[in-house]
C-alpha cells in the first residue's frame, strides 16, 4: 500500500492551485520588470506561497538584509534557474551565488517556482516524503531533526542537501506516478505541472504526519 493513500487528494490539488497561480504571478511579475515586488515573491515576502521554506522561517528579509547587491545577484540566479533543463544544477548555481541565507532549502524552491518543469523542491517537506518512501515515518522523522540540528551555514550541512536534492531524483517520479493514479481514483484531476504536483503532494503528507 502506498504511503499516499491516506491523502486527502481535494486537498492536494487545492494547493497545486495555489502554488500554479503564484508561479504564474511570479513570471508575470519577473517579465513587467517590477524587481522589488518579483523578489518579495520569490522569498515569500509579500505572499508565503512564493516560497514557503522561506516564509515559515523569516528568511526572506535576512537574504535581503544580510547580503550586498542581492536584488542584482538573485534576478542572476533566476535566469540561470529560468534556462535549466536538469535539475541537478541547482545546487552549484546555489553555492555559486554565495547568498547568505539562500542555501538549498529557500533556493530550490525559488528554482521550482520559476521553473517547475525541470526542477524541484529540495525543503524539509519533500526531503522528509523522500525519506518516508526510502525508509519508514519513523526513520523519517528521526533523520530529518538531525539534518535539521546541523548548522545551516557549515560545509557538512551543505553537502548533506546537495545530496539530498540530488537523491530526490529518484523518489519523485514514484511520488508522481502514484500521486497521478490515486488522485484519478479519488475523481481528483492531478495538477499538469510535475513538480508543483508532487511539491502539493508532499506538503500534504508533511501536514498529516508532522504538524
Amino acid at each position: 500500500m502506498s504511503v499516499l493513500t491516506s491523502l486527502d487528494w481535494r486537498m492536494v490539488r487545492d494547493q497545486y492551485d495555489i502554488r500554479e497561480r503564484t508561479h504564474h504571478e511570479m513570471l508575470k511579475v519577473h517579465q513587467s520588470g517590477d524587481v522589488s515586488s518579483f523578489i518579495d515573491l520569490l522569498l515569500g515576502i509579500s505572499d508565503p506561497s512564493g516560497n514557503y521554506s522561506a516564509a515559515e522561517h523569516g528568511i526572506g528579509p535576512k537574504v535581503l538584509d544580510q547580503n550586498i547587491r542581492v536584488e542584482g545577484r538573485l534576478l542572476e540566479v533566476v535566469t540561470q534557474f529560468l534556462s535549466l533543463t536538469n535539475a541537478h544544477e541547482v545546487p552549484p548555481i546555489i553555492r555559486g551565488a554565495s547568498l547568505r541565507y539562500f542555501q538549498i532549502g529557500v533556493g530550490s524552491e525559488a528554482s521550482c517556482m520559476v521553473n517547475p518543469q525541470f526542477c524541484w523542491v529540495a525543503n524539509v517537506r519533500t526531503i522528509w516524503t523522500h525519506l518516508v518512501y526510502k525508509h519508514d515515518f519513523s526513520t523519517a522523522d528521526d533523520a530529518l531533526d538531525l539534518y535539521q540540528e546541523a548548522d545551516v551555514a557549515s560545509e557538512m550541512a551543505y553537502r548533506q542537501w546537495q545530496a539530498l536534492h540530488a537523491e530526490l531524483a529518484d523518489t519523485i517520479p514514484q511520488i508522481l506516478e502514484e500521486g497521478v493514479k490515486l488522485a484519478k481514483h479519488a475523481n481528483v484531476i492531478p495538477g499538469p505541472i510535475r513538480y508543483l504536483w508532487v511539491d502539493a503532494i508532499a506538503n500534504q503528507l508533511y501536514a498529516d504526519h508532522r504538524e
